[in-house]
């Protein structure tokens, strides 16, 4: 855990530099050429059709595994915390999928 921890530290000090040095580069960089511009939001696009169809299967996915383990629950009882967790955890990992999602559809509409 100690090695994930330093990890996820590390990846988040990584983002806090690149978003300042993201941000002094906007400041400093010329304005981009509608054709550029063009070609960043096609290959937004395409992005966002294909990141739809993996979402909603994941979502699809998801739905069927909480449902069983809602019903594993209900019928072993010592199993319920068990089922829980593992609910918990399929319900977070959908959470970040969608917001992953709803990111590049408002990168897309903007």
């Amino acid at each position: 855990m100690n090695t994930i921890f330093l990890i996820c530290r590390a990846i988040t000090v990584g983002i806090i530099v690149g978003f300042f040095c993201g941000g002094l580069k906007l400041i400093f960089k010329k304005k981009p050429s509608e054709t550029n511009n063009a070609a960043a939001r096609k290959f937004i696009n395409q992005l966002s059709v294909i990141l739809k169809y993996i979402t909603f299967l994941v979502l699809a996915i998801g739905l069927v595994w909480c449902c069983y383990f809602l019903l594993l629950g209900i019928a072993n009882p010592e199993l319920a915390e068990y089922a829980n967790n593992m609910s918990s955890l399929i319900v977070a990992i959908l959470t970040v999928i969608s917001i992953i999602f709803a990111f590049v559809e408002f990168m897309r509409r903007t």
